[in-house]
């Protein structure tokens, strides 16, 4: 059987780095086809049948894909079924890049080396915090491409911290149910806004317990994880909105204004008054 190929060079502008799409329906997909790039994409709604290395992946709405540039893949429908998806291109040295500023070896090559690219379910607010990311990428992509490559590249660091919050070590037991639920709660912003006491509500186990099983699997206190999704939510409106930073920092739980300037500039390298020139 004949496999297509597509490059790069052809198919994603140089200024943004990256393109982005949504397939209607498998029957307008590329047929079997390999690639020079990585590429990603989430089932928005559906199922359909992933046909990948010689083997089939099911997949169902909010799943995501993580697409080496090795991979051959064709789309069909399941159990007559079809499927809509958005698709992600990236220029190989992008994620390369992004792995490189990640810095841990072994999370890269979790996504690399598998006969069969790697799979997760998103919960429906991931699904569509990132469908929104790409909507305005499309719109920047005709408007500034400068912009257009900025979000794009924020696109591929939540993308890859989904990932990475499935992540296992050979040596790391599955995440407990419970706790995997509670990561999920987590997501949404009206609880990672209000703090360790919406966390404390949201499960019976006392804080000694959460301390080491936060530390365990992500490495990280409870309150340096909630600082973490507060951080990206304020992240993303400084990018996406011209709200005050003060009200953007209360909308992402921080009472403290000088405190949220200070964790910003730790994790991002860039105070929270500079990004938006920063793009």
């Amino acid at each position: 059987m004949t496999v297509n190929m597509l490059y790069a060079a052809a198919l994603i502008d140089p200024l943004v780095q990256s393109n982005f799409h949504i397939v209607h329906s498998v029957r307008h997909a590329y047929p079997l086809h390999g690639h020079d790039f990585y590429e990603i994409f989430i089932v928005i709604s559906g199922q359909c049948a992933h046909l990948v290395n010689g083997d089939t992946q099911l997949l169902k709405e909010g799943s995501m894909v993580f697409i080496r540039p090795d991979d051959t893949h064709s789309y069909d429908t399941l159990e007559g079924e079809d499927c809509r998806f958005l698709n992600v291109n990236f220029y190989k040295e992008v994620v390369e890049g992004a792995f490189d500023y990640i810095g841990h070896a072994a999370f890269a090559q979790a996504l690399r080396s598998p006969r069969l690219p790697p799979v997760i379910l998103l919960p429906e607010a991931d699904m569509e915090a990132l469908m929104r990311k790409s909507e305005q990428i499309q719109l920047f992509n005709s408007t500034d491409k400068q912009k257009a490559r900025a979000m794009a590249r924020s696109f591929l660091s939540d993308a890859l911290t989904h990932f990475f919050l499935h992540f296992r070590n050979d040596g790391t037991q599955a995440l407990p149910q419970w706790f995997d639920h509670l990561l999920a709660q987590l997501q949404r912003k009206e609880n990672f806004s209000a703090g360790l006491p919406r966390l404390r509500e949201l499960t019976d186990r006392s804080d000694g317990h959460l301390n080491r099983v936060f530390k365990q699997y992500l490495r990280m206190t409870p309150t340096a994880y909630l600082n973490h999704l507060r951080l990206g939510h304020a992240k993303n409106l400084l990018l996406t909105t011209q709200l005050p930073i003060v009200d953007i920092a209360y909308d992402a739980g921080f009472d403290n204004l000088s405190h949220f300037y200070h964790l910003f500039k730790d994790a991002y390298g860039i105070a929270p008054g500079k990004i938006r020139n920063w793009q």
